[in-house]
C-alpha cells in the first residue's frame, strides 16, 4: 500500500508539473486548409480573457508575425467579464493591427460586460483600430464577413449552473441580426455548438471558440466539459462539416487547461475540389 501511494503520489506530481508548463509555456499553432475558394491567409485567435503571453503580449504578437497572416479574427472572449480596465486591449490590437487589418467578433465574455465597461470595451477597440464586427456584414477581397453577437441570454438561463433554459438560436435568429445570408460567406460566431444553425443559414466557413477545446483533453474522447457544464461537447476543437459548410473551432488561449495547449489558428484556403481536403483532420500543432 506504501508503494501505491508513492506511485500515486509521484504521478500527481508529474502531473501537476506538467500542467504548469503547459499553461504557462506552451503556445501552439493550428493550421487548417478551408474549402472556401479565395479566403485570405488568416490567423485566428480566440478566448484570450486577459491572459499574458509574456510582457506586452510579445510571445503571442511574435508567433503570429510568424505566419504573415492577411487578416487576424479574434472570435470572442477577448477580456473577461470582471475585466475593469482596456488599456491592455487597446495595446494589444494596436499592436497586431501593425501586423494585418484585426477584426473583433463579441464573445459572451463581452456580452455580460455592464452597460459603462461594454462602452469602454468597445472605445478601446475603436482606438485601437480594430473593427468590432457586431450583426454586421461587411466585404474584404471578394468575400463576405458576418460577425455574430448574440445577448446573454442564449448563453445562460436558470438552474443550478446558470445555463438550463438558455434561448436557442435558430435560422430565424440569424436573419433577424444579420438579413439573408450573402453569397461566400465566412462567419465569426463565438459559440460553436450552434454550428448546424450557422449551416442552415449559409455560411461557407464559420469560425468559432468559446469551448476552450473542452478544457481537459482526453485520448479518443476529445474534449472533456464545454462552459455550458456539459460533458464530452460535439464541436470542441479542431474542423467540423456539415454538407458544404465548414466550421473550425479554436481551443483558445485563456483559461486553465489540461492536455490542451493555448492555440493560435492559421488558416487558409484550397480549392474545393481537392480531393485530398476529404480526407485530412486539418490538425497538426506546432510548439512554441
Amino acid at each position: 500500500m506504501k508503494k501505491l501511494w508513492t506511485w500515486l503520489g509521484a504521478a500527481a506530481g508529474l502531473l501537476s508539473g506538467w500542467a504548469v508548463f503547459e499553461n504557462t509555456a506552451l503556445l501552439c499553432v493550428s493550421r487548417y486548409a478551408a474549402a472556401m475558394p479565395g479566403l485570405p491567409r488568416i490567423v485566428q485567435i480566440s478566448d484570450l480573457h486577459g491572459r499574458h503571453f509574456g510582457k506586452g503580449q510579445r510571445r503571442l504578437i511574435r508567433k503570429i508575425a510568424a505566419l504573415k497572416p492577411e487578416y487576424i479574427m479574434i472570435t470572442g472572449d477577448l477580456v473577461s467579464r470582471t475585466c475593469k480596465s482596456y488599456a491592455e486591449t487597446e495595446d494589444l490590437l494596436r499592436r497586431l493591427g501593425a501586423l494585418a487589418p484585426v477584426i473583433v467578433a463579441e464573445g459572451n465574455h463581452e456580452a455580460d460586460l455592464p452597460p459603462v465597461r461594454y462602452a469602454e470595451f468597445r472605445a478601446a477597440v475603436r482606438k485601437s483600430g480594430a473593427r468590432y464586427l457586431k450583426n454586421e456584414i461587411i466585404e474584404i477581397g471578394g468575400i463576405h464577413v458576418a460577425g455574430l453577437a448574440l445577448s446573454s441570454e442564449y448563453f445562460r438561463g436558470g438552474g443550478t449552473f446558470g445555463f438550463s433554459g438558455a434561448k436557442d438560436c435558430t435560422k430565424k435568429t440569424m436573419r433577424l441580426l444579420l438579413g439573408a445570408c450573402p453569397e461566400r460567406t465566412l462567419l465569426l460566431a463565438h459559440n460553436p455548438l450552434c454550428f448546424p444553425v450557422y449551416a442552415e443559414w449559409g455560411a461557407a466557413l464559420t469560425l468559432s471558440g468559446h469551448v476552450h477545446g473542452g478544457a481537459v483533453r482526453l485520448p479518443l474522447l476529445g474534449g472533456l466539459l464545454s462552459p455550458e457544464r456539459k460533458f464530452l461537447p460535439k464541436y470542441d476543437k479542431g474542423k467540423f462539416r456539415i454538407g458544404q459548410s465548414e466550421m473550425i473551432v479554436s481551443g483558445g488561449l485563456g483559461k486553465l487547461r489540461l492536455f490542451n495547449p493555448p492555440e493560435i489558428c492559421l488558416i487558409t484556403s484550397v480549392p474545393r475540389t481537392d480531393k485530398i481536403l476529404q480526407k485530412q483532420t486539418g490538425h497538426s500543432a506546432d510548439p512554441a
